[in-house]
């Protein structure tokens, strides 16, 4: 029976490699059918081994035609089987509802969660597996050699299948243990990363890791040794296994003391102690969280290890209950610890009674201009990418066509972001003193850079272009060899880009970071804005090129729209925040369109020409939210009527986020959130926004939509942190602590020193 104990372990093996190993990649959850058959077949399987007793053995009347009161070798009647029998099937329910939930719900971008949803199916395998052993000792147990002792099903080739949903069961486990290890040490190493400083006993924690890897597999192997041999083997890994969980629980220990101290100090400071005491708070939970879930997952392995190693010497009606409860336990508590860890990032996916249109229905539906008047049909024709059409200019098109021709001239501007950051090196650079040589990154908006250095580098004589057509214009020339007409323009065939929505009051500096951080795949820019302050952009061009992503492309109005066409000419008396002196204006001889010239106009065609770009490249074109740290951004009409059309359009939308205490800060402010309270520029821009969402009952409604986009279950807000990302910034809240600690306690001894100088007469000045 040896070469079916080692198939069932090699099976439970190639399914551990293909989860961790082959599938690691994987980030994020299937298409919603493949998740709702993944949740039949766990509520099928698990519905099928509950009725195995019934099924195949006639329920348990069937099972008492053996003496019920006959014990086994291991001092177990029939009564002692049937009562782990329903607590197997009970725990099997358990792992597969947590399985199901898991498998189903909708995350962020993490191959940490996927990992995690594969582990906790791996135990629910295992211990569903087992339950056909459990109730075949049940209903098979005999005494074919009329000894008096009841027979095991699982020894001496009596049943098969018994014996090797026992190997299985304990390969699962053991390497379920092994893959739970795993999952909370790379927890941990992110945490080490962000914290910035060596945790306690690192080395010796990893060492340990790869012990407990050699260590199991030794264990299932040694079930096949004579019994002492188990026991011994057992006691090391048992003895490991608790000196890492030990030591991750003070690895902890630094974090923690930073963060209580730093809540001392921040009880003292009135103006941001109460925020930064909630903020160190939120840490401190997180982290407490994790010690607890690794406790209860270490303290359950090492109880099942201690009864595996005890068991074959001690096979006692106790110790057999402690072995199999144990085993049960183990199973729980792993699953309860991977659960702990991720299950703020996985929320249940909305599921819509309405049946979605293929996108060639809904381009064809769209884009047929029932206004057009001259025939050509431009609005079709500009989303058809394989069509080519005949160039026509504007002043031959009717209004409804040329407005499309417009908004495709706009969808075609795009800057990348290695250009956007070496514009921004230029930005208070004395080699070049005439591109706003007193920007400063903390205090400088993008409105200030617009007037000061976006204006002045986009004209060209009389006349000023956008600034992304000025950047690509030499190029395009270069690779063209002729000049393209508008609409030839509009229909170059281009990489997707990005379209970033963000608040001109907010700094430059994070209009960048957040542009940065979203092309080096980040969810926070703090750090990014960290090092433009310190002007290392190389160190975040290097990033860009070891990621591939110099190149990406992004639409940003500040930069993409020709102001020279619309606001250069007049600065309406708003002031520098660096200078206080107000904001200079543009006397080029460029044509000015507002609103009241509707079809040129370039400001009132941000949704179009989101809805252009979307159509043309499908799910390629994204909507990055570059949210300031204010939360500013959700009070600008234009802003809010972009979210709200990316989210009815189904388009992917990037939240760039400063950090998650500053959304727990402002995330008050959202539940009141209303379109019609929201400000504009221009007045006109308002009301235009208003006018097409409709009458106060349609805008009601809007603003439903609107809670729903930000806070919903599915909202951009909502699992913004992945159990990895979380430990990031939970990491860096604690680095920030110990900052604060550390400038205390030096401000402290400075204080003392004067305090000791001044008493001695020997004043310091």
């Amino acid at each position: 029976f040896k070469g079916e104990y080692f198939g069932s372990l090699a099976v439970a093996l190639w399914i551990y490699v293909m989860g961790y190993f082959v599938l690691k990649d994987q980030a994020y959850p299937f298409a919603l059918p493949i998740r709702f058959l993944c949740s039949f077949l766990i509520l099928s399987s698990t519905t099928f081994l509950t009725l195995v007793p019934w099924i195949f053995f006639g329920g348990g009347e069937n099972c008492n035609d053996f003496d019920p009161e006959m014990e086994d070798e291991n001092g177990q009647r029939l009564q002692d089987h049937r009562t782990q029998t329903i607590v197997r099937i009970a725990a099997t329910w358990i792992l597969a509802a947590l399985g199901i939930y898991m498998s189903m719900a909708d995350h962020p971008e993490s191959t940490y969660i996927r990992q995690s949803v594969r582990c906790v199916l791996f135990f629910w395998l295992g211990t569903g597996v087992r339950c056909l052993d459990t109730f075949l000792g049940a209903c098979l147990g005999g005494d074919r050699d009329n000894d008096g002792v009841r027979d095991m099903v699982f020894k001496n080739g009596v049943n098969i299948v018994a014996l090797m949903s026992v190997a299985f069961g304990l390969a699962t486990s053991f390497l379920g243990e092994i893959w739970c290890i795993q999952l909370v040490i790379q927890r941990l190493l992110t945490f080490q990363e962000a914290f910035g400083e060596p945790l306690p006993c690192v080395k010796a924690i990893s060492c340990l890791e790869f012990m407990m890897k050699v260590c199991m597999p030794c264990v299932a192997v040694a079930a096949l040794l004579p019994d002492p041999t188990t026991l011994v083997v057992t006691t090391f890994t048992t003895v490991f296994l608790v000196l890492l969980v030990v030591l991750v629980s003070w690895a902890y220990s630094l974090p923690l003391k930073a963060l209580r101290d730093a809540r001392e100090v921040d009880s003292k400071d009135d103006a941001m102690g109460k925020q930064l005491m909630k903020e160190t708070g939120f840490a401190m939970k997180v982290i407490f969280a994790a010690q607890l879930g690794f406790v209860v997952a270490g303290l359950s392995m090492a109880i099942y290890l201690c009864a595996f190693g005890l068991f074959p010497v001690m096979r006692t009606n106790i110790m057999t209950n402690i072995y199999h409860y144990g085993g049960l336990a183990d199973s729980l508590g792993n699953a309860f610890c991977i659960v702990l860890l991720s299950v703020s990032s996985l929320s249940l996916p909305k599921i819509s009674c309405c049946p979605k249109k293929a996108v060639a229905d809904i381009q064809e539906e769209n884009f047929v201009n029932e206004d057009c008047t001259c025939g050509q049909q431009l609005g079709k024709s500009l989303n058809q990418a394989s069509q080519s059409i005949t160039p026509v200019h504007a002043v031959s098109a009717c209004d409804a066509c040329a407005w499309e021709i417009k908004v495709a001239e706009l969808a075609n501007r795009r800057v990348s972001v290695g250009q956007l950051l070496n514009f921004y090196t230029q930005l208070g650079a004395s080699e070049k003193p005439g591109l706003m040589p007193h920007f400063l990154p903390e205090k400088s908006t993008t409105n200030d850079v617009v007037r000061h250095a976006v204006i002045p580098e986009s004209r060209q004589g009389t006349k000023g272009e956008a600034l992304a057509v000025t950047w690509h214009q030499a190029v395009s020339e270069h690779e063209s060899g002729r000049h393209f007409s508008v609409v030839q323009k509009a229909l170059i065939k281009d990489y997707a880009p990005r379209m970033v929505t963000h608040h001109w009051a907010n700094r430059f500096r994070d209009l960048v970071a957040a542009v940065v951080a979203d092309a080096l795949h980040l969810s926070r820019w703090d750090s990014v804005a960290q090092h433009l302050s310190c002007g290392e952009v190389e160190i975040l061009r290097e990033g860009l090129a070891e990621s591939g992503t110099q190149d990406s492309q992004y639409w940003i109005c500040a930069l993409c729209i020709n102001q020279h066409a619309s606001i250069c000419g007049n600065s309406m008396g708003v002031r520098d925040t660096v200078t206080g002196d107000v904001l200079p204006f543009c006397d080029c001889s460029t044509p000015k369109y507002f609103n009241d010239h509707p079809v040129q106009c370039e400001l009132n065609k941000f949704d179009c020409m989101m809805k252009h770009l979307h159509h043309h490249y499908s799910q390629d074109f994204l909507q990055v939210v570059a949210i300031d740290k204010d939360f500013n951004l959700f009070s600008r009409a234009w802003c809010v009527a972009e979210l709200v059309e990316a989210y009815n359009s189904h388009m992917d939308q990037h939240v760039m986020l400063h950090s998650p205490s500053v959304l727990e800060q402002n995330s008050g402010r959202l539940s009141s959130l209303k379109v019609e309270n929201c400000a504009a520029s221009r007045p006109e821009d308002k009301e235009a926004i208003l006018s097409k969402i409709g009458a106060e009952a349609e805008i009601e409604k809007f603003n439903g939509r609107l809670q729903q986009l930000l806070l919903g279950s599915k909202g951009l807000l909502a699992g913004w942190l992945d159990a990895q990302k979380l430990l990031q910034e939970v990491g860096a809240i604690a680095a920030r602590a110990r900052s604060r600690c550390e400038e205390h306690r030096a401000r402290v001894s400075d204080e003392d020193i004067q305090q000791t100088s001044m008493e001695s007469g020997d004043i310091v000045v």
